[in-house]
């Protein structure tokens, strides 16, 4: 199966949870990021920005929900998928409200989770394609109206070099022109020279854009030998019609040093010729950034190098006539050669102009963008494009309004010449609006203009997007939520009702069971009470009766009443609503004796031989101790109905035993509790946390269940681990963490 090609990050503390679905949706997908915390996996997402983060919610040191917030609050459009075993509906009305995609509730089954990943890296990709081709089409349009502003430039230098000839100023001036529309740092120009045998270039004139240094006064500059390590290569390029250009961290280390004073980042050098000589060369620098530069661009250069080189040649041999002037009528011959070799050239320097302007008609026509050129509310020009996109010939649209081919329900939308306040100079604000076709049918785009100046009139050049396919893909989306919003509301709403009437039910049954625990520790202090009674009475009839023998019997007697007390205010207490989740600070070893308390008489009469080893140092924890109580006497019932129901099946030497163990280690608080009774079979074994999921019949009762036993654990940060041999022993170790004051 072929993956995904997007970025996962899987956040969930359970190491376990970490390891499966690393290993399961690494399979699925290209790349994967693993976290135990919303802090790690808010410090994860800053740092590589996945394309999808799947979330538990309950989590030590920053829950799923905080995280998400965190993130969405910096990154609006980071997609988050909430996996957690709670399904409360506060939980996913802030997951809602935080911006969550999807909500799966655990365990999720594998396909459902693929089905979810699957549909979010469709939405993504569709977003990435979106952005991919936005960017393609905004490089067009900015190498598109740059490439106009340097072929503008090579027009007035072309007209100037005609007119004024190669001069000091004419290369001030072509200097000047190039390097503002090439927005470049610096432009030179270097002229090859020989002394005393050797070949050298030098720098001659140079210009250079605001608060960029010149490099004029460099004297390393006035003579650079062609022999020179620095310089070698490129007079081997440039005599050979090579255009040298790139980044200056990619060129040789002896070439850096020479040029990494200068803060030059990118270059490009482009040879000047005069009559198939080498004659120097044409410099760009980047000062500012690392700048690539296109085959466009390097080409449009050229040609400006190219005029440069002609009109060194017109202007030599302008100055020859002049001088040669006396020997005109013998030189005819020669000078007419001369002026057909110009005029040779000239054409040669138009037909590179036409060539640019051909490169320009080929993006104008090419561009995935439908275009059209509108002065005076009448479309001029289109490209073929928007006939693509419309249905409609170009013979049909040119000289209609723009406004004939929009949905009447759009027609606010018009140019109005004044570009909104936050746009750049010349821009108007894009829309979104709806054609109609040739076909009679609606069609989204989103239009784009700009306002500019052609042939010396007003007009916008308009730029259509097709959005079709993307409106249509988020009227499903919509669609789809509002289905998935109601579809939760509906499954939280059964859940909820059914976790209340297990909790319910386990409270009577737990109640029902520990009757007889009660009236045994209410009967022990009866009995001391009625035997101090026949005391007094005894003593009375004596005569024996003083005051310091009443306050002693007294004394006794009132400590078993408020024995008795203690007792049914702890019952009347657990008895409670259970709904009541407030957390505190208790001791765990309390919470144990308490339960054993209430079951040990229940144990002592069903013959089941009860050991217990508590450790009696203070075991602080953090939680509900009536939750966990009801956690305890469940699992202690359990283990009464397993040994009970092993006896039946056993000989007569089978001792019902249970033992419960509690001790700590490093940070964690343990409670174990193991039976000799049936055991639990493997296959039965992966199911009991599983909701409402019971072995015993209908008249044993279904208990607190060990589902809500786990989220109990669970929300006190612990866990709950069962160990079983089927017919053997089965043993529940519950974990729960110190509580650090």
């Amino acid at each position: 199966m072929e993956k995904l090609p997007i970025s996962v990050l899987f956040i969930d503390d359970e190491k376990t949870l970490r390891l499966v679905y690393e290993k399961l949706i690494g399979s699925w997908v290209d790349k994967m990021y693993l976290a135990s915390n919303g802090q790690e996996g808010f410090e994860i997402y800053n740092q590589y920005q996945p394309d999808l983060v799947i979330t538990d919610i309950r989590m030590p040191v920053m829950n799923g929900l905080d995280m998400t917030l965190m993130i969405r609050r910096q990154y609006p459009q980071a997609r988050i998928v909430i996996l957690s075993a709670y399904s409360e509906a506060s939980f996913l009305i802030r997951a809602i409200e935080g911006g969550v995609k999807d909500f799966l509730i655990k365990p999720v089954d594998n396909h459902v989770l693929h089905k979810a990943i699957i549909e979010q890296a469709e939405e993504i990709l569709i977003g990435r394609k979106i952005r991919e081709e936005e960017s393609r089409r905004i490089k067009a349009e900015i190498e598109l109206r740059h490439n106009e502003q340097v072929l503008q430039a090579v027009n007035e230098i072309a007209a100037h070099l005609i007119n004024f000839g190669y001069n000091d100023s004419s290369i001030d001036f072509t200097l000047r022109t190039l390097g503002q529309a090439a927005q470049v740092s610096r432009v030179y120009f270097f002229q090859n020279f020989n002394h005393n045998g050797s070949s050298y270039s030098r720098q001659t004139h140079e210009w250079t854009a605001d608060n960029i240094g010149s490099e004029s006064d460099n004297e390393l500059l006035a003579a650079v030998p062609h022999t020179d390590t620095s310089f070698a290569r490129w007079a081997r390029e440039l005599g050979q019609r090579h255009i040298i250009h790139g980044l200056i961290r990619n060129f040789p280390p002896e070439e850096q040093a020479a040029l990494s004073p200068q803060n030059i980042l990118s270059i490009v050098a482009i040879p000047v010729f005069v009559q198939g000589e080498w004659f120097g060369f044409i410099g760009f620098d980047d000062c500012i950034e690392e700048r690539i530069w296109t085959k466009s661009e390097i080409d449009t250069l050229s040609a400006a190098a190219n005029l440069i080189g002609a009109a060194i040649y017109r202007t030599s041999i302008a100055n020859q006539l002049r001088v040669l002037n006396a020997e005109l009528e013998e030189r005819v011959k020669s000078r007419t050669e001369t002026l057909e070799k110009e005029v040779a050239e000239h054409k040669i320097t138009e037909s590179l102009l036409r060539q640019s302007e051909e490169k320009y008609r080929s993006i104008f026509e090419n561009a995935n963008d439908a275009i059209f050129l509108c002065i005076d509310n009448q479309i001029r020009l289109t490209n073929p494009r928007f006939s693509e996109l419309t249905g409609f010939s170009p013979e049909y649209v040119l000289g209609r309004s723009f406004l004939d081919f929009v949905s009447p329900d759009d027609h606010h939308f018009q140019h109005s010449g004044k570009e909104k306040p936050h746009c750049p100079e010349g821009i108007i604000e894009p829309s979104d609006i709806k054609l109609i076709t040739a076909d009679g049918i609606f069609k989204w785009v989103e239009i784009k203009s700009r306002l500019i100046l052609w042939d010396g009139q007003q007009g916008f050049l308009t730029f259509l997007t097709d959005i079709h396919k993307r409106k249509l893909l988020e009227n499903e989306l919509r669609e789809l939520n509002t289905n998935l919003e109601a579809r939760v509301e509906s499954e939280l709403r059964h859940r909820e009702k059914q976790q209340q009437i297990v909790v319910q039910k386990s409270k009577l049954e737990s109640l029902g069971e520990l009757s007889a625990g009660m009236a045994h520790e209410i009967n022990q202090p009866l009995g001391g009470l009625s035997m101090s009674i026949d005391n007094i009475l005894d003593e009375l009839d004596f005569g024996h009766l003083d005051k310091e023998y009443l306050t002693r019997k007294f004394d006794l007697m009132f400590k078993d009443i408020d024995r008795i007390r203690r007792i049914i205010e702890h019952v009347r207490i657990f008895s409670r609503d259970h709904q009541n989740t407030d957390f505190e600070v208790f001791n765990l070893s309390e919470v144990i004796r308490n339960s054993l308390l209430l079951v040990s008489k229940l144990f002592e009469n069903n013959q089941i031989e009860l050991q217990v080893k508590i450790d009696d140092l203070e075991c602080c924890v953090f939680g509900n101790p009536f939750q966990l109580e009801q956690v305890v006497l469940n699992v202690l019932s359990n283990a009464r109905h397993a040994v009970e129901k092993k006896q039946i099946e056993s000989d007569a030497g089978y001792q019902k035993k249970v033992s419960i163990e509690s001790f700590t280690e490093k940070d964690t608080h343990f409670l174990v509790i193991t039976d000799n009774g049936i055991g639990i079979s493997e296959e039965i074994l992966d199911n009991v946390f599983n909701p409402f999921f019971t072995t015993k019949s209908a008249n044993e009762g279904t208990g607190l269940g060990l589902s809500v036993s786990y989220g109990i654990i669970r929300s006190m940060n612990g866990n709950i681990e069962i160990e079983s041999i089927k017919n053997e022993f089965t043993k529940v170790s519950i974990q729960i963490p110190v509580y650090l004051q």
